[in-house]
Formats: structure tokens, sequence, C-alpha cells
């Protein structure tokens, strides 16, 4: 009898033990407790929508990513084609559902310290033709993409969450973003970092992440061609179900903005078999010698 009920004791913890698991899984925690948004994506809505953008030189008209998207529904970009099981084509429901492009303030206006804006104005102006390095996209020239450029797009990116990190992956120009989960005060303010410095921390089904340190040569679009060294932002991945996280950013930049303001899109996981590709930004590239010319033997 006290055998039998040992056996009954033990296929009982094996019960437990298996239903704990089936839970942990449905409830999609890994398992150092993090809620679990692995997978490759790609990011929707986060670009553009400002109400008065200014003229492009380098690529104006209805190609202006600031003036395309700034439609009276306030809906950003479309859906792009690696969408899960078909995503592109139930997009429309999922743009009329959320946030994308600035959202705070609402009418769209950045809030542009008036002698920066002039700056930013004259820096456009500069690069059409460019005088000088400083003055060539950040992407013709293989930089890093800083957290705004290279995410919007055909290039998706994987997102990995090893314990007490989120790793971010990015197709383009062979990027990675650490984010780091344990600790809590930022690098020394004198390391300067193109993707700034992530310290983020899990509150339910959003990871709030606080990021520093850049190195005030990021790009938010073609419009905004710099942001300063002073940039902090605030982002919030929130995980809507398997196959959608919600995304919004606090752009506060106290050097070029007299104020704060707020960014949303979401994020799309990739349809199975997707796979990353490598991107070779530099390899055969005729951009600078296109801008340039070919520069002299001697």
């Amino acid at each position: 009898m006290r055998l039998l009920n040992r056996l009954n004791a033990v296929a009982a913890l094996i019960v437990l033990v298996f239903a704990a698991s089936i839970l942990s899984a449905q409830s999609g925690k890994l398992p150092d407790g993090q809620p679990n948004m692995q997978g490759m994506y790609t990011r929707a809505g986060v670009k553009g929508l400002e109400a008065e953008p200014p003229f492009n030189p380098i690529d104006p008209g209805e190609k202006n990513p600031l003036s395309v998207s700034n439609r009276e529904d306030g809906l950003g970009p479309y859906p792009r084609i690696f969408g899960q099981g078909g995503n592109v084509l139930r997009g429309a429901q999922q743009r009329a559902q959320r946030r994308t492009g600035i959202v705070f303030p609402e009418n769209k206006k950045l809030p542009w310290r008036p002698e920066e804006d002039a700056k930013r104005r004259q820096f456009l102006l500069d690069m059409n033709p460019a005088k000088d390095l400083r003055h060539i996209e950040l992407n013709s020239r293989c930089a890093l993409p800083g957290l705004f450029e290279g995410e919007d797009g055909n290039n998706p990116y994987t997102i990995l969450q090893p314990a007490g990190k989120v790793v971010i992956i990015y197709d383009y120009n062979h990027t990675s973003r650490l984010i780091d989960l344990n600790r809590r005060e930022h690098l020394d303010k004198n390391i300067r970092l193109f993707m700034g410095d992530s310290l983020g921390h899990w509150e339910g089904n959003t990871l709030i992440v606080d990021t520093t340190n850049f190195n005030g040569r990021v790009a938010y679009s073609r419009e905004i061609p710099y942001l300063s060294e002073d940039l902090h932002t605030i982002e919030r991945f929130t995980i809507v179900d398997e196959n959608t996280i919600d995304y919004e950013v606090t752009i506060d930049d106290p050097k070029l903005f007299t104020g704060p303001w707020k960014v949303a899109g979401y994020f799309t996981k990739a349809a199975k078999g997707v796979e990353s590709l490598e991107f070779a930004c530099a390899e055969g590239s005729q951009t600078l010698q296109n801008i340039f010319g070919i520069p002299p033997t001697h």
C-alpha cells in the first residue's frame, strides 16, 4: 500500500510538472521569466507624418516620406510583403486599429527650436549636392542606422531573448542592438554610440527600453537627417498576440526641440520560411564616386 501511495504521489507530481510546463508555454514565458516575443518581424508606421514637412531636396514631391503618409485618416505605410499568412491582405484592418506615425503632439507639428530648425533646413540644402561626407545620407555611407533608419521597409530583423537581455538583429547593414535587462545605470556619458546604450525592463507584456549615449549622428528620416547627442528615447514594445507587437517611442532631444514627441507603429511577424539575407552595403557601392568623382591617383 505504501508503495502504491508513493507511485501515486510521483504520478501526481509528474502531472503537476507537465501541467505547469503547458501553462508556461501557453502564457508565452521564457525560462528567465520574460514574455516571449522572439521571431523575425518587419515594422510599419513609425516614419513620417509631420503635418508641415519642409521641402526635401533629396527626395521631393510625393516620395517625401513625411508628406506621402500625411493622410487625413492618419494611417501609416502599407504592410510589407513579409506579413504572416497573407497579412498584406488584412493590413487595412490592422491600420484602422493601430496608431501610426506621430501621435504627440496631436497636431503632428514637431516642437522645433526655431534656430535648430533653420540649421536643419540649411543642412538639407547642403545635402544636394553634398558639400562633404557629413552631408551624405547615413545609409549611403553604410553607417549604423540608430533606432529609426533601416527598420521600416523590406528589411526584416530578428528578436532574440537570451537570459537577461533582448537582442535585435537587423537585416540592414549587419546591425545588432543589445538591450540589457539587468543593468540599471547607463554607460559613462563620454561613451557615444550610433545605437545608444539601451536598458530595459518588463511591465507585464510591455518591454520598456530607456536609451541614451547617442553620438549626435543618428537620423530620424531624410527630413530630420540628424538628432543631437542629447537624444533620449523611451520605447514601449507591447505584445498584442503571437504575430503582432505594438510600438511607441518618446523622442526627447532638448537641444533640438522644446519638448518631447511620440511616434507609434507596429511590428508584424514574418511568414514562415523567410530567412535573413546578407546585406552587403559597401561592396560595389558607387555612391561616393558618383557624388565626388574618381579620386586622383597622385
